[in-house]
């Protein structure tokens, strides 16, 4: 099993993939959420017995990053997840923090299988006990409309690598 140290790299990595994706296709990227301006308290944001108030589920569920499309004029929130399983279900109890603090941001998940990217903005999803990414989400570049296939597909062998998974078929999904 992943230690909590091991969990915070990979997370970190997969947001750094889909940092440079949107940046390589020309967004504007800044980071947004609590683990870079709240670095200190992260680990007791994190801890069990962390009172779970609204203000502490509202910090936890902060989006990570803040993009800005200069040809849409138009700014937006993205939440990263990583998941590493091939079976990427998602239950409704995570998705409610997002629903209720952060409905206007998007969700990007890296998972290996398919296309490896897939978004979603939190008010176009409808309610569903679980999630699966690959089927209940778009394709990244569906919501990033600059992003390249040729790009995606560069960077879904580096998550693939950081997943310690092989590579996926080359057929389109």
């Amino acid at each position: 099993m992943a230690s909590f140290h091991d969990s915070i790299f990979k997370g970190e990595t997969a947001k750094a993939l889909v940092k440079v994706l949107l940046q390589k296709a020309g967004y504007a990227v800044y980071p947004y959420g609590y683990e870079g301006t709240l670095a200190d308290i992260r680990e007791k944001l994190q801890a069990r017995d962390t009172k779970n108030s609204p203000t502490v589920r509202r910090i936890r569920s902060s989006p990570d990053l803040l993009v800005y499309d200069d040809e849409r004029k138009d700014l937006m929130l993205v939440e990263v997840k990583l998941r590493t399983s091939e079976t990427p279900y998602v239950e409704q109890r995570r998705m409610d923090n997002y629903r209720e603090f952060w409905n206007d941001s998007i969700l990007v998940f890296v998972v290996p299988i398919g296309n490896v990217f897939y978004a979603q903005k939190m008010s176009d999803l409808e309610f569903k006990e679980k999630y699966n990414p690959s089927t209940d989400f778009m394709r990244i570049e569906q919501v990033f409309p600059r992003i390249k296939q040729e790009d995606v597909k560069h960077y879904s062998a580096e998550a693939l690598r950081l997943m310690n998974k092989p590579p996926t078929s080359t057929k389109s999904d």
